[in-house]
């Protein structure tokens, strides 16, 4: 069995997506016969994402040392594709928490230029707004399970390269 696994850019989550190429054969023991695979599938599905497999069967050349030498058979084998990417619901609630911690970003910015500009006096009850954003988006981005971790693009000049 051979395989192949290629890592879309996972920093682009929840919108990453991760593909695995295995191909695969069976050879009986006694009589170096090829052994043909029914199925080949992908297992079930980690949290929040969604698998699609794709299978094709092919006839492969196998060579391996028997100890008398090297011998090369015909072999029945499968390639499948699988593709894992994560579920619109986990793109939707990551979305909803950039767009959440956006416009709170903006209305701190406001408050912000409010008080600098046009000298107005603020109430106690909206410097709860700024609280919010640093003690509840962290929290809140950290129960989106297996995602990176808050503030991974801190520091960067630009966007990774794919």
């Amino acid at each position: 069995m051979d395989h192949g696994i290629d890592f879309f850019n996972p920093t682009r989550a929840p919108f990453d997506a991760y593909s695995l190429t295995v191909f695969a054969f069976v050879i009986e023991k006694a009589t170096n016969k090829s052994v043909p695979i029914v199925t080949f599938t992908a297992g079930e599905a980690p949290n929040n994402f969604v698998i699609s497999s794709l299978q094709s069967e092919t006839m492969s050349n196998y060579t391996y040392n028997s100890g008398t030498g090297l011998t090369t058979i015909k072999v029945q084998s499968v390639v499948t594709y699988i593709k894992a990417r994560r579920s619109q619901v986990a793109q939707a609630f990551t979305t909803c928490l950039l767009l959440v911690n956006y416009a709170l970003t903006v209305g701190s910015i406001y408050i912000v230029l409010a008080v600098v500009f046009k000298e107005e006096k603020i109430d106690a009850a909206v410097l709860v707004l700024p609280i919010t954003i640093i003690l509840t988006i962290p929290a809140l981005r950290n129960l989106y399970p297996a995602s990176p971790p808050f503030g991974i693009f801190i520091g960067k000049s630009r966007a990774p390269r794919s």
